[in-house]
């Protein structure tokens, strides 16, 4: 719900479960927005894999990135808050959503694409001897060794036994892609007798029944030349640690059991009162309403439409996906809904594994290469069709004239202006400002710490530092534990404990309903932090904002003269970094849609990293100066460490630590709209202009929010020190020393 508009946000659309048809409601919303709804997706899964690609994937045609859609660039595109968890708990009378471990989730319209899971409930050890084809994260995670362990035994002859239940479509693909990716591995032919011995196991009378006779015979057929075996009619009764019983009485010996039987729905919808077909499937109107509550909707899997009741397949979900778009829009502007009638016939598309398929629809079927070729083509535009999004760029509007030539291009290059530490002022600009503050008023210039020191008269000193930055995730909770962590950092970078703080808040236009609910979960989450450093909230001051902002006045009490200083380095020390560099440029690739949801998870749980334990390492080991790595970025940073005494430093671009997906986008010319800014202590770095655009020297200059802390400390203490935070839990590294004091200019040497 992050915004920078003076649009006014008037109701919330929470949309749960990243199923295909949330995928086209959040590419509609992206592309045509609503002004005044906000949005919300919860999901389990933020990288979820498209069941079409599943076959292709377990063969080794495809990676686990091919067949995922990484809902996070699609949540930013349509400006949704994204929220990872699963729910299990709605007040649909209060339009509450209750989560764990985070504030509750108030909402006005709510859509549910949760899709389906296979049923096992009858049968007695499902949970503990057999593994569901869905969630499929959780199935590839079990089929990777199961695979590493069949290959081996089979390698050496020995026997291997894989038993798949059910007998549709999915467990034909599963059980020909194993075969195919263990022989492929093994180098046996496709067709060869070998020590795999694959089952697969049906209570139906019939492989895939709702397909024609001559499917169930070409998908026979090829079972059959392929070794694996077909037990029809048995339905089975218990899973055990080594097979499968039924109810004939039979015992089926299995090294690992995988089942993809009918589909079953979690029963939490049921209890928080959503009404429920005789299926066991939600009960929708064909507006793809809750048949029990007008501001709920559901679609695909979870969903049956009254009078037209589908097979529980993503290509009914996928047809689905624009209606309820529309739909939802309608309802949230008060227009008259339109019914949907889906399909009664889909085209089926099932992979044999071995780069042929079989095309089926009604009586018709094709078989062969050239079904396989039809199928991949659908299955990756379909992947792309959410991958690949249109450019978010930002529009900047000027007046022909204003500007010379080139300052515009500049200001233009950098419309899409950066968030949290990366909209800070620039090192420079500010540092001008100051001199001529300074000079104006008389005052002698003195090096600049992280906070001021105010000496009282007991022998002790008051610390107090003040840090402020806009919103760069759309979720208020999580921003504020960011930004209270990055607040109380200026405190530990002088190695003392905070105190006390007062809050400053700035929040969007909003009715009064969100602006309340966006302001508790705000202070929720800076409280949350606050109190797990054991510092207090005094108080604090609000005011409407554009952008969604929270800022901190910290204070500490010290003895007098006990805190680190940045300047106080000794030649010969050894220059420690507490954290990984790259959240600047990450968070930039994530406001155009283009960072990975894997690389932010990881940028955000360093960002949550509270620096008070690195603090009390540092202190520990005797640091001698100490700063926080923030928007300035570390080459910034550092110059401010040397910039007193004329220091030259030694760094070593290799040992800088990095985040996952940083690199990758720096050397794409991805980077914070602050960081040119900071590039201008390049100047400093000796032979800076044969790095050129090499990622790791632009890491250097990149942005931070919430970073580590940088500390310079004895050569003899480096060691112990790197161990004790990185059993503190820090990625910390040794990434440089200091060389001399009293140099002619301060400086940085790479290497």
């Amino acid at each position: 719900m992050l915004t920078n508009s003076l649009t006014p946000q008037v109701k919330h659309l929470v949309l749960i479960g990243g199923g295909h048809s949330h995928l086209f409601v959040l590419k509609q919303l992206g592309m045509k927005p609503v002004p005044g709804l906000a949005i919300t997706l919860i999901s389990r899964d933020i990288e979820t894999p498209y069941s079409g690609s599943l076959p292709g994937t377990l063969s080794g045609f495809l990676s686990r990135d091919d067949m995922n859609i990484d809902l996070r660039p699609l949540a930013q595109f349509a400006k949704a808050r994204l929220i990872r968890a699963t729910v299990e708990d709605i007040d649909l009378e209060a339009k509450i959503i209750r989560l764990p471990d985070r504030p509750e989730i108030h909402f006005d319209i709510l859509s549910l694409n949760i899709g389906s899971r296979p049923d096992a409930s009858t049968i007695l050890g499902a949970d503990e001897f057999a593994c569901p084809v869905k969630p499929i994260d959780e199935f590839l995670t079990r089929w990777e060794s199961v695979l590493a362990e069949a290959v081996q035994r089979v390698s050496n002859q020995e026997d291997y036994a894989i038993t798949v239940v059910g007998g549709g479509p999915a467990s034909v693909e599963l059980a020909l892609a194993m075969q195919y990716r263990i022989h492929a591995e093994c180098k046996l032919a496709l067709e060869s007798e070998s020590p795999l011995k694959l089952s697969i196991i049906s209570s139906s009378s019939e492989i895939l029944a709702r397909h024609s006779a001559k499917v169930r015979r070409a998908a026979l057929d090829t079972l059959r030349r392929r070794n694996i075996k077909v037990e029809l009619g048995h339905r089975v009764t218990r899973f055990q640690v080594d097979g499968v019983q039924t109810n004939l009485g039979g015992e089926h010996v299995s090294d690992a059991t995988f089942y993809a039987t009918g589909a079953s729905l979690p029963d939490w919808p049921a209890r928080c009162g959503i009404a429920m077909s005789d299926d066991g499937f939600i009960d929708t109107l064909p507006t793809l309403q809750s048949a029990s509550h007008d501001f709920v909707f559901a679609a695909g899997d979870a969903a049956t439409i009254r009078g037209a009741s589908r097979p529980k397949s993503g290509v009914y979900a996928v047809r689905a996906g624009k209606p309820l778009a529309d739909n939802l829009v309608r309802f949230a502007t008060g227009k008259r809904l339109k019914p949907f009638n889906p399909q009664k016939h889909a085209l089926a598309l099932i992979s044999l594994g071995d780069k042929t398929a079989i095309a089926s629809r009604e009586g018709l079927s094709l078989q062969g290469k050239s079904a396989w070729i039809l199928k991949q083509r659908i299955d990756k535009a379909f992947v792309a069709r959410f991958s690949q999004l249109p450019s978010m760029e930002t529009k900047l509007y000027l007046t022909k004239g204003l500007m010379d030539i080139e300052a515009e291009a500049e200001l233009r290059r950098h419309a899409m202006r950066c968030a949290g530490c990366g909209a800070k002022v620039g090192g420079g600009l500010l540092g001008e400002v100051l001199d001529d503050l300074h000079g104006a008023v008389g005052m002698e210039k003195k090096p600049i710490e992280d906070a001021s020191i105010i000496p009282l008269r007991d022998g002790r000193a008051l610390l107090q530092s003040i840090d402020q930055i806009s919103a760069f995730i759309d979720d208020p909770w999580l921003f504020a534990r960011i930004a209270t962590n990055h607040c109380l950092s200026d405190i530990y970078a002088m190695g003392e404990t905070p105190h006390s703080a007062l809050a400053v808040v700035g929040l969007p236009l909003a009715s009064q309903r969100i602006m309340k609910h966006t302001l508790a979960d705000l202070m929720r989450g800076c409280k949350h932090e606050l109190d797990a450093n054991n510092c207090e909230l005094l108080g604090g001051h609000t005011a409407e904002n554009p952008q969604l902002q929270l800022g901190l006045t910290v204070n500490a009490f010290a003895d007098a003269n006990s805190s680190l200083a940045k300047h106080t380095l000794n030649q010969g020390d050894v220059l420690i970094i507490t954290k990984p560099l790259g959240t600047g440029t990450l968070f930039a690739a994530d406001m155009r849609s283009l960072s990975r949801n894997r690389w932010i998870e990881s940028a955000i749980e360093q960002m949550l990293l509270s620096n008070k334990l690195a603090a009390q390492v540092l202190r520990k080991h005797s640091a001698s100066a100490c700063t926080d790595v923030t928007g300035f970025g570390l080459a910034g940073h550092l110059f401010e460490m040397l910039d007193p005494n004329r220091v030259e430093a030694e760094l070593d671009l290799a040992s800088l630590p990095a985040l996952e997906g940083s690199l990758d986008l720096l050397s794409a010319g991805i980077h914070s709209s602050l960081q040119p800014s900071n590039l201008r202590v390049a100047k400093g770095i000796n032979g800076h202009e044969k790095f050129g655009n090499d990622p790791r020297f632009q890491l250097l200059f990149d942005p931070q929010t919430s970073g580590g802390l940088l500390a310079a400390l004895p050569e003899a203490d480096a060691k112990d020190c790197l161990e004790d935070l990185i059993r503190a839990g820090h990625s910390a590294a040794i990434i440089g020393r200091v060389v001399k004091i009293g140099a002619t200019d301060s400086s940085i040497i790479l290497k």
